[in-house]
């Protein structure tokens, strides 16, 4: 390999570098296609025993490699010639420059050539090997003339130099580790340049301007790339506790590191915090240098340092008028709103208005940056429930339905970017819908959107060519199709609930997909239907029509069967177990008698989905059923339910993109009475039984399986939490517990398997129905009642002491799922505390330290009081770890309940609080 790295075209075992030159010729020569190396000496000097000499003058070599002048001669056009000039006994010089023999000037040592003034055996001296002026890579040994591949004692072969290890800052302790510039290896390890560009002192808040223009590299950050310049700051913390270090102000892309000053060991590093700019924390002890680091694109900065407080929310009155536009900056400030349409911690600016009269309200921002939000809050605090939440590129439209008098908060944020400058308008949106359709169907409009605005900006949109609304109230239950595919542009066509501010239902986008909707709706549903585009703007059409749902009328008999093929039909309803995609065929049928029917697609070629809906193809879905065999084996469906006399349904035979031939059976049977058991109200008690043959008449929220249940009624004795559960059954259960009866409300549903458990707090004397199902075929189950009252609860949380800081530990793996945290926890056990503030003040809760993935919680006085915070993961050097951390302001004297949760595990935890 030479000194490059790159290998020559052909390989010499090291025992053919020992050759002399014409047998290595001939070596060569045998090699086949193996080219011959270069000569060892320059012409016309030749290579004898390892040496260049000069066969036309050398007398221990004249003409030929050892024959040898006798004495008094001379060695003359490569021939012993006697001289005259009695001077026979001295060698006639060299043949070539640089080069001489071995006469009186090497002290008449044979194995010594004068090469540059000096003489030197050029068998093993490395700078001249083999030949004066051939000189080996640094660090490797010359050897009878030849440079050896390995390098010298106490140096490493990295990437084809010798270098050492102890002392090489590109090699410090092994090959490729380099050290920062300006640090030296010092015994193979990186020693520490402590020398900073600045020293900002001990102050705190302080802001320090710099620049990284015309800077060096000096400092490798694990957040950054190499070759980025850097500044570097030297701060010493005042007192001991946490500090922020920000360039939130910055104009161009940063890093930012934080080094101990001694060693220069990496204490974090954060990239790109607040869209390109970066943050980040250090806990110091009183008086303890650290050095900043700002790395990055090259440019003017401003380093800002400060102490954590607790989040302000403090937002920025705007006057009660319309239209108005204001300017404003994210830049310093910090992320007071959680948006429900962000899921990044994003600096936001915060406005409060005042309608100064009922209408529609637009609230539309804009900016340099490529993305941003516009969220509207109800109540004018950074905490009130949202109103509408919109995401945006280059522009974000937020639209909220106010009345006169009644205050909102409107935050714009960027999740990619401290925004230095944008733009928010306030007006009244014009009157929407534009134009009330009626109840006609079939109907066509048309129209242009060159003048029209953009307010409501569906499928989140940005700027548009103009949008046009439309009012539409059903005549009738049934599907609806709302198709702009004739117009003249693509269109994004969306369809709301209930008015321009209502509920999504659709929304299509006609530069990919067809701009045809297909919407249930019973009779008297309004629907608002949007004709917008991605900047487009022309002719547009609009043509709406009824789809015939049900194809087909099944009459009042039972048993029947039908079949058919759904390639002959189109896919009009999505299927409440499932998804749309597939065609579906639509049956209506009307109940002879109170009973319970059946519906079965055994006997089809496909997979099948079934699915039947109250009154009309627009009703709620009674029941929904993929797969009557649970493991998936049987691809036919199966469901029942209970139908009073004369009670119509629609049986839709769908799939989720298949087609093919099915066949659909509808079978009667008396239906049972629900409950079957009375447990009346005492506790604990426990209760067998078996299920097979049971009907399925219940359909519980959490599992869709078609076998069997037991239903009983249960009556609290008392106030409190209850623990219902299926431990020690033989079967796989779904356990479902309903408020009132088999119509009420479900309260609580678990499937887990033969130990299914659910927690759920009574009132006195409030009656509950419990259903016990088979997630599979039906077999042995055991139903369990007590009271739950178990330490960790938040019918019993465990006391903390009231004095700051502690610490515990514990596990929610014996606990139960009992909390509802509003960020996560809900599939997980928990464990509850109580805690009584000492004094007034911002107290920090985290789980660092704990062993998976946590959610935490904290209640105002119980689990059933007001959520004062919640966190899941937290963002730590730009990953979100598993640890949970929250700060809540609280009063001196002010009981809280803390739960420790868990994201769909559990495991070991820590419990920290600190003032």
């Amino acid at each position: 390999m030479n000194r490059d790295g790159f290998r020559f075209g052909y390989a010499l075992s090291p025992a053919v570098l020992w050759l002399p030159a014409a047998l290595l010729a001939a070596t060569s020569a045998c090699a086949g296609d193996v080219s011959p190396p270069a000569a060892l000496c320059d012409p016309p000097d030749s290579a004898c025993d390892g040496v260049c000499v000069a066969l036309r003058s050398d007398r221990s070599n004249c003409g030929a490699c050892g024959v040898a002048c006798s004495v008094g001669e001379a060695c003359v056009a490569g021939a012993c010639e006697t001289r005259d000039d009695g001077s026979g006994g001295g060698d006639s010089g060299s043949g070539s420059a640089g080069v001489g023999g071995s006469g009186p000037e090497c002290g008449g040592d044979r194995a010594l050539q004068r090469c540059g003034g000096e003489c030197v055996d050029t068998r093993t001296d490395p700078n001249h090997c083999g030949k004066c002026g051939s000189a080996c890579e640094p660090g490797r040994a010359c050897v009878g003339a030849v440079c050896r591949r390995t390098c010298l004692e106490g140096l490493t072969d990295c990437g084809g130099a010798c270098v050492d290890l102890t002392a090489d800052p590109l090699h410090c302790g092994q090959c490729d580790r380099a050290c920062d510039p300006g640090r030296p290896c010092e015994g193979g390890a990186c020693g520490c340049s402590a020398e900073p560009s600045q020293d900002i002192g001990s102050e705190v808040p302080q802001r320090v301007s710099g620049t990284t223009l015309g800077a060096d590299d000096s400092r490798s950050l694990s957040c950054a790339g190499s070759g980025a310049a850097d500044q570097t700051f030297l701060f010493t913390a005042p007192r001991a506790g946490t500090y922020l270090f920000d360039t939130f102000e910055a104009s161009h892309d940063t890093a930012l590191g934080a080094l101990r000053a001694d060693t220069c060991a990496e204490l974090a590093c954060n990239d790109d915090a607040g869209g390109v700019q970066s943050q980040i924390a250090v806990d110091l002890a009183e008086g303890e240098p650290i050095l900043v680091v700002v790395s990055g694109a090259e440019g003017d900065f401003t380093l800002r340092v400060g102490e954590p407080g607790p989040v302000q929310c403090t937002p920025t009155a705007l006057e009660p008028v319309v239209p108005q536009t204001v300017v404003g900056s994210t830049v310093g400030l910090e992320d007071s709103v959680s948006a429900t349409c962000d899921y990044t911690s994003s600096l936001d600016a915060t406005y409060t208005f005042t309608a100064p009269e009922d209408g529609l309200y637009v609230f539309s921002a804009r900016s340099a940056v490529s993305e941003l939000l516009v969220e509207v809050l109800d109540g004018g605090t950074c905490t009130g429930d949202s109103l509408n939440c919109h995401f945006g590129f280059g522009e974000s439209i937020a639209v909220a339905e106010i009345e006169a008098g009644k205050t909102v908060l409107v935050a714009v944020a960027s999740p990619v970017t401290a925004m230095r400058e944008f733009t928010l308008d306030v007006f009244e949106a014009p009157a929407c819908p534009g134009v009330d359709l009626g109840s006609t169907v079939p109907q066509t409009v048309t129209g242009n959107n060159e003048e029209l605005p953009n307010v409501l900006a569906p499928c989140f949109s940005p700027t548009s060519g103009g949008e046009a609304t439309f009012g539409f109230t059903a005549p009738r239950d049934g599907v609806y199709m709302f198709d702009a595919t004739g117009s003249s542009f693509p269109v994004l066509l969306e369809v709301r609930r209930d008015g321009c501010t209502g509920e999504v239902v659709t929304c299509l986008d006609g530069t990919s997909d067809p701009a045809r909707a297909t919407v249930p709706l019973a009779s008297g549903d309004t629907a608002v239907l949007v004709l917008d585009s991605h900047g487009d703007a022309g002719d547009y059409a609009l043509e709406i029509t009824e789809l015939a749902c049900p194809i087909i009328d099944l009459g009042s008999t039972a048993p029947q069967t039908v079949t058919g093929t759904t390639a002959d039909f189109s896919d009009v309803l999505a299927p409440g177990c499932g998804y749309s995609g597939g065609r579906e065929a639509t049956y209506l049928f009307t109940a002879p008698a109170d009973a319970l029917y059946t519906f079965d697609t055994e006997g089809s070629t496909f997979d099948t989905l079934l699915d039947v809906r109250d009154g009309s193809c627009a009703g709620p879905s009674l029941k929904c059923n993929d797969n009557a065999d649970p493991t998936g084996v049987l691809t036919h469906s199966r469901l029942s339910v209970r139908l009073d006399a004369g009670q119509s349904v629609v049986v839709s035979v769908d799939s989720y993109e298949a087609s093919g031939e099915y066949t659909l059976s509808v079978t009667r049977q008396e239906a049972p009475p629900c409950p079957l058991f009375d447990l009346g109200d005492s506790v604990p008690q426990t209760v067998t039984g078996n299920n097979e043959g049971y009907a399925d008449i219940l359909t519980p929220g959490c599992a869709g399986g078609p076998g069997g249940e037991a239903t009983y009624a249960f009556t609290a004795p008392a106030e409190g939490y209850y623990d219902i559960s299926t431990a020690g059954s033989t079967v796989e259960t779904v356990l479902s517990v309903r408020d009132g009866g088999c119509g009420g409300d479900e309260l609580a549903c678990e499937s887990d398997g033969r130990s299914s458990s659910a927690i759920v707090r009574l009132d006195a004397r409030q009656a509950v129905l419990i259903s016990v199902e088979a997630s599979g075929e039906g077999g042995d189950y055991m139903l369990n009642v007590s009271p739950f009252g178990v330490p960790g609860t938040c019918a019993a949380p465990v006391a903390l002491e009231p004095s700051v800081p502690l610490s515990t530990e514990g596990t929610t793996a014996e606990g139960r799922d009992v909390a509802e945290a509003s960020c996560g926890g809900s599939d997980a056990p928990d464990v509850a505390y109580s805690f009584t503030a000492p004094e007034a003040g911002t107290y920090t809760i985290d789980t660092f330290g704990s062993e998976f993935d946590t959610v935490l919680a904290v209640f105002d006085g119980s689990c059933g009081g007001e959520e004062l915070a919640c966190s899941d993961d937290v963002e730590i050097d730009e990953w979100f770890e598993p640890v949970s951390e929250l700060e809540v302001p609280l009063e001196a004297g002010q009981t809280v309940v803390i739960v420790v949760d868990g994201y769909m595990e559990s495991g070991h935890y820590e419990l920290n609080i600190e003032l």
